[in-house]
């Protein structure tokens, strides 16, 4: 008997493998959704390929075990994490970037040294409401 017919490696090991294939893949759908919402054509296609590739050789496994409900629960468990890890990832690379648009009458300034103190950037720009000056911050 070898190593792969072995119940370490049905029952430990394959449900492992699989657990962070769907990590992995799911990590990367994540990140490539980020990537084409800012239109990135040559990244994003990339990451699907490797996204489904990984995929394909998870389900090929589980397919492979239909009767290891150990693969189904780390297949489960992996998408899961991969959800988690994927937005970890892409808040540490800042990919996905928000801008909020404030427009002020008056006294500025206050909240213009607030956002900066608490390491927000901050652009200003003079405008022209329907009832005189603002300020617009984003």
């Amino acid at each position: 008997m070898n190593f792969v017919d072995s119940q370490l490696f049905t029952w430990i090991v394959l449900p492992l493998l699989i657990f962070i294939a769907r990590v992995v893949d799911v990590s990367i759908g994540t990140l490539r959704i980020v990537f084409i919402a800012r239109g990135e054509r040559l990244v994003a296609p990339i990451l699907g390929f490797l996204e489904i590739l990984i995929w394909l050789l998870a389900i090929g496994q589980i397919f492979k075990h239909l009767n290891n409900i150990g693969c189904y629960l780390a297949y489960a468990g992996g998408f899961a994490m991969g959800n988690y890890i994927g937005m970890v990832i892409e808040h540490k690379l800042a990919i996905g970037v928000q801008v909020i648009r404030i427009i002020i009458k008056s006294n500025a300034e206050k909240l213009i040294e607030s956002l900066v103190a608490r390491g927000f950037g901050v652009t200003i720009v003079d405008g022209e409401g329907a009832a005189g000056p603002v300020k617009i911050i984003f």
